[in-house]
């Protein structure tokens, strides 16, 4: 465990084997999660809606099932014109 000291200004410094091992990056946003009696640094991944992709497990496209849908619907009208 390792003990850091705030400045003045209420900054810390994190050793890098720690900043490294959670995947912070200089400038990278983070996010703290205020908790009973701590609080937690957490690393923001760049684009939140990418990373959340595919946490369902599931295997599907979106944009996929759209056109399939599109096009289901375009040849069921071609069938009713006929």
């Amino acid at each position: 465990m390792a003990v850091l000291q705030m400045s003045q200004k209420g900054q810390i410094l994190i050793p890098r084997k720690l900043r490294e091992r959670a995947g912070l990056k200089p400038g990278a946003p983070v996010q703290v999660i205020e908790e009973p009696n701590r609080l937690v640094l957490k690393a923001v991944p760049p684009d939140p809606i990418a990373a959340a992709t595919g946490f369902l497990g599931i295997k599907s496209s979106l944009t996929r099932d759209l056109l399939r849908e599109h096009r289901e619907e375009a040849r069921r009208e071609r069938k009713n014109r006929s």
